[in-house]
């Protein structure tokens, strides 16, 4: 086992083990804590030509013990932004999935919610997914992404799941994007192990 395999393995179990009362207060106060940073740092406009009031964010539906930002979300859609949900695709049956965003309505979170997002890891075809009205969105239009981890540290650097698929993922994003990570304090480690590819986060919200 690598390092970075043994240092997720522990780190997850430690996340796992997180009351569920203490996990969703933990949630609460990580939300608050990133929205009162977006109050602080959008004002009128953004450098995008966005207003405060209708922003785009990118964010993640929640699986296992990671952190719920839920409430994060449903304050985006009484803000009036835009909120943009992953969904492992395929091009073809035999390729790789890769991520893509879809745009989500409150509604289809909460009540009309389609598969992907009840199976978050789970790879759909491409095609299925337009013949359904799906339609990716450019990450160059992202005002701010939520992105979830299995451990930092204290400078920033983040340890995910493998996949590398955020490692594609935020070089994407515009400079301007407000990018952080949210993670619980269990999810800390001294030191991420890294390889020369992997980059810091600019920040993190943890509770």
């Amino acid at each position: 086992m690598t390092l970075k395999q043994d240092t997720r393995k522990s780190v997850l179990a430690r996340r796992k083990a997180i009351p569920d009362a203490e996990r969703k207060e933990k949630s609460r106060l990580i939300c608050e804590r990133f929205l009162a940073e977006i109050d602080s740092r959008f004002t009128s406009e953004t450098s995008s030509g966005a207003s405060a009031e209708h922003l785009r964010i990118a964010a993640y539906e929640p699986m296992s013990s990671e952190v719920d930002v839920h409430p994060l979300l449903h304050a985006a859609y009484e803000r009036g932004w835009e909120v943009h949900l992953p969904c492992m695709a395929k091009d073809t049956p035999d390729e790789p999935a890769h991520m893509v965003f879809f745009p989500i309505a409150q509604n289809q979170l909460t009540e009309q919610r389609p598969a992907f997002l009840d199976h978050p890891a789970r790879p759909y075809l491409l095609d299925d997914l337009h013949a359904q009205g799906w339609r990716g969105a450019d990450e160059q239009l992202f005002d701010i992404a939520v992105i979830p981890l299995v451990a930092f540290d204290s400078g920033f650097m983040r340890l995910g799941y493998g996949g590398g698929n955020y490692d594609r993922f935020l070089p994407k994003l515009r400079d301007d994007c407000f990018v952080a990570g949210v993670a619980f304090e269990e999810q800390r480690v001294d030191r991420v192990p890294t390889e020369p590819h992997d980059l810091p986060l600019p920040r993190i919200f943890s509770a």
